[in-house]
Formats: structure tokens, sequence, C-alpha cells
């Protein structure tokens, strides 16, 4: 069963120069305003197929639920969301796998030009694991209310979320979790430099690694098992690296990656080109 990635929060400790980063890269996201919260506010990197990559970070260290152990540490990729067609039924597909879950819960920030954004999110899984499972969304007010393609990428190389890298003490267990729920194919592995074993799902934008190189082991022991990167999907690397600073292709599995020439992300944020041939 395939699923429809909405965004991938990307938590930060100082919003405004991880948005800088991001525009030295050639990925400037644009400010979306502040959480209902009152304690968050986000900038919105969005792309042509309405996945995108929330920058996230605190105005005031106040009491929130939205990561405030990932943005203190500005730990990047911090949870992942699904878009549904309806909230409630699907709460009641996990409940009825025997997933945990809570909500659905109301959410809304109010973008800069006054426009309020609103929608329905659930979580999912014990409070140890839940942020391996994503969390599900559906949107109140209109889709492009809350995302439309931003100018920096709009009609370029990289098209959305193309994969989404989640980080466990085993990598085929975490497949298998999600795999109760979603249905999803056997797993491809490959040894990737950097990553260890990758257990990628064929035609789902969802891999999983364990904590075999020392970055990876650091942040296990920092944080729940959880997203670690963030692959950018392109139909074309060379065409990406000619936009954008990329360093070295790799193998990965059904495919190629190379992570952007940053040393504040480090390995959290690549991009991915699929060939197709596990």
């Amino acid at each position: 069963m395939g699923i429809t990635v909405d965004h991938l929060p990307f938590a930060c400790g100082e919003l405004e120069a991880t948005a800088a980063e991001f525009e030295r890269l050639g990925l400037a996201p644009e400010y979306g305003g502040v959480h209902d919260n009152g304690c968050t506010h986000m900038s919105v990197l969005g792309f042509e197929d309405r996945s995108y990559i929330e920058l996230i970070g605190e105005r005031d260290r106040g009491d929130h639920d939205f990561w405030p152990e990932h943005i203190r540490a500005d730990a990047g990729p911090a949870a992942w969301c699904v878009r549904v067609p309806d909230i409630v039924d699907e709460c009641h597909r996990y409940l009825d796998s025997g997933v945990p879950v809570s909500g659905p819960l109301y959410g809304s920030r109010e973008r800069e030009d006054g426009t309020l954004v609103e929608w329905d999110r659930a979580e999912f899984g014990t409070p140890k694991r839940r942020l391996l499972f994503p969390f599900g969304i559906e949107d109140r007010t209109p889709l492009p209310y809350r995302v439309s393609p931003s100018p920096s990428v709009a009609n370029g190389p990289l098209t959305g979320i193309g994969e989404v890298v989640l980080l466990g003490e085993d990598p085929n267990a975490v497949i298998e979790a999600l795999g109760a729920r979603y249905r999803w194919p056997e797993p491809v592995t490959a040894v990737v430099d950097g990553f260890g074993t990758v257990a990628s799902v064929p035609g789902v934008p969802v891999a999983a690694v364990g904590p075999e190189t020392d970055w990876l082991a650091d942040r296990l022991a920092q944080f729940p098992p959880g997203p670690c990167a963030c692959l950018l999907a392109t139909a074309d690397l060379d065409a990406a690296r000619a936009t954008h600073p990329l360093g070295e292709t790799r193998e990965w599995p059904g495919g190629h990656v190379a992570f952007f020439e940053s040393e504040r992300f480090g390995q959290r944020l690549g991009v991915v080109e699929r060939t197709g041939n596990p």
C-alpha cells in the first residue's frame, strides 16, 4: 500500500540561520508563520508534488509538543507526516492493527498575510516508537493555504521528498513494523558509505538504517528512533548537481544518492535518484 508523504519537520535551533543555509544551497524557504501554541514558528520549502520540508524553530522556550528536544539540539529531521483523506478513518486503521493512537488533534498557524491555516492531525505508536511512525494530517482549509511550490525549486530538478530515512536499532524491524500497517513489499538492502546497511522499500518513499556508523550511533543515543535524513527526489542527479552544491554520488538501494555540501547538515539532507533497478 502506497503512502503520500506530506512533509518532514526539520528542527532548527535558530530558524533564520537554518533558513539562510537552505537558501545558500539553492533551497530558499518561505516564512510560514506562528503555530497556535504560540511557541514555535516555521518556514516552508514546498515542491511541485506538494510535499514540503517544514523548518521549525522556537520563538519562545515554552511548553509545546513540537519536538522541543530536537529543536534545541538543532537536530534536523524530527518526524515525518503522511497526508490522508480522512484522519478519523486513519486512526481506526491504526487501532485495528494494534497500534496506539493520539488524536485527532486540531492544529493551526497564521501566515504573515493573515490567512489562517487549519488541519487535524493524529500521532501513532507508543511514546518510545512514535517518531518511527508517520503522523497523519487532514486539511480543514485548502491545501494551497498550507503549501505551494517555493520559487527557489519550482520547475527545477528537485520534485519533492523522495525518501525519509528512519533510524532504529534494527532497520528490518523498523520496516516490518511499518509494513504491518501498510502491507509493504520486502525491502531491498545495500551497504552505503556513511550509513552502513540501508533497507529501502521498493516503490515506497521510506528507508531504514541502524546505528552502524558513528554519527548514527550518536544520534540514536541522543534521540528516540525516528527520521535521521531527508532525501529529495530527482529524475536526474546530474541536473540536480548543476543547480545545487552536492557531494559525490553514492550507490543507494534502487538508485543513487548525493548529499548537500553543508557542514551544518552533514548527511541529514540529500538527493536521491531512482533507477528502478534494485
